[in-house]
């Protein structure tokens, strides 16, 4: 197997969160610049590219930056709600003047959400604000000012509340400085507007659907129509590696969004690891794992099981001769590192498609857990051609 050692992808010293990829932070993201050079190399203009763990949308902004047609998936509706906000043009004036009108609007009459432990994340007047500042966002009628502005909130309500934000998990912070709800709004409206408006000053061609869409189903995609697939999926169950649910949870409670994505995420319904997978490394590791702890080696066969349904979908999706990058870290459970890169391999090429190199770069600018995992792998394929 080709494995590289590739220092050049590592881009230490830039930032992944920048310009329209800093509107919203968001767990374990692509770096832009990683995406921007595969969009480049294996796609041209007009070809359409898939990413059906889309996450926050980094790679849906490449490819509208490059004109390139996009398609990205997943299930968490505020990774969504990013995602759009990052790749719709907005009219600057216009939406800043939206802006102070809902900073001006006199609100009355407001909900307060219902939901466990409110008071414990989120101080009396606090809750207070964002109520009245939620219920004026609500009253906007156009939907691609409705979204830039539900954003900026929710972006809010993770400044504003008791939440350690060193941590993507829910953990109360020992301190917060106390902040002025709307004043925070405003701050981080006006920085994205400002972000936004890069896109207004650009002749754009490409088209962007991005869709809330279990990849486990079927993908509403024609076969064999995808000129490249670049996607960083999950590196494991979410309760041992990244916490996309916990770190989304107050935003989606205060948007009034759908929480039951964390029963679909990937791994999260065990099944009997009596059925093996096309991956001898994986195999190996379950066995090792299995002698330690009966019930991880479940929840791991779990995670795969999932992951190779998938890619099962994903890879009929992808035109012969064309490429699939997928990026993925290696994890360790009781003991045993989960080579996921060669995993991924060994699903692939059961489906049809060769393995041309794995590109090892080191995570220095990606905001992940602290302890987890210090490389990335960057993996190309190739569907065969008829």
């Amino acid at each position: 197997m080709h494995i590289v050692r590739d220092a050049s992808l590592d881009f230490k010293g830039i930032p992944a969160g920048q310009g329209l990829h800093g509107i919203h932070p968001y767990p374990a993201m692509f770096h832009f610049l990683l995406v921007r050079k595969f969009i480049r190399d294996l796609s041209s203009e007009g070809d359409l590219i898939l990413d059906p763990f889309c996450g926050s949308g980094v790679s849906a902004v490449e490819a509208l930056l490059n004109n390139r047609n996009y398609v990205g998936y997943d299930i968490n509706p505020l990774a969504v709600l990013i995602a759009k906000v990052r790749t719709t043009p907005i009219p600057t004036e216009k939406a800043l003047k939206q802006l102070k009108l809902i900073l001006k609007h006199d609100i009355k009459d407001y909900e307060v959400p219902e939901f466990p432990n409110i008071e414990y994340w989120f101080d009396e007047d606090v809750i207070e604000g964002l109520a009245k500042l939620r219920a004026a966002i609500f009253d906007v009628e156009d939907v691609k000012f409705l979204n830039l502005f539900k954003v900026s909130f929710s972006e809010t309500v993770r400044l504003v509340s008791r939440v350690d934000r060193s941590e993507f998990k829910l953990v109360r912070a020992k301190r917060v400085k106390k902040q002025d709800v709307k004043l925070v709004f405003e701050a981080i409206a006006r920085r994205n507007i400002v972000r936004l408006s890069v896109l207004s000053k650009l002749p754009l061609k490409a088209s962007v659907d991005i869709q809330q869409l279990n990849v486990l189903g079927d993908l509403p995609l024609k076969d064999e129509s995808v000129d490249l697939v670049i996607t960083s999926p999950p590196y494991g169950d979410s309760k041992t590696t990244v916490a996309y649910e916990q770190f989304s949870k107050l935003s989606i409670k205060w948007l009034g969004l759908d929480d039951s994505f964390k029963n679909y995420q990937l791994g999260a319904k065990e099944k009997s690891c009596e059925k093996g997978l096309p991956s001898e490394e994986l195999n190996e590791c379950l066995e090792e794992i299995k002698k330690r702890d009966e019930k991880r080696a479940k929840e791991v066969y779990s995670f795969y099981a999932d992951l190779y349904r998938a890619i099962e979908n994903i890879s009929r999706k992808v035109q012969p001769g064309k490429h699939a990058i997928v990026v993925v870290g290696n994890r360790w459970v009781r003991g045993v590192e989960l080579p996921t890169d060669k995993i991924c391999v060994s699903f692939f090429r059961q489906l049809g498609f060769t393995h041309i190199a794995t590109l090892v770069r080191e995570i220095s600018n990606k905001r992940m857990p602290s302890g987890t995992m210090k490389y990335e792998y960057v993996v190309i394929l190739q569907k065969k051609p008829l």
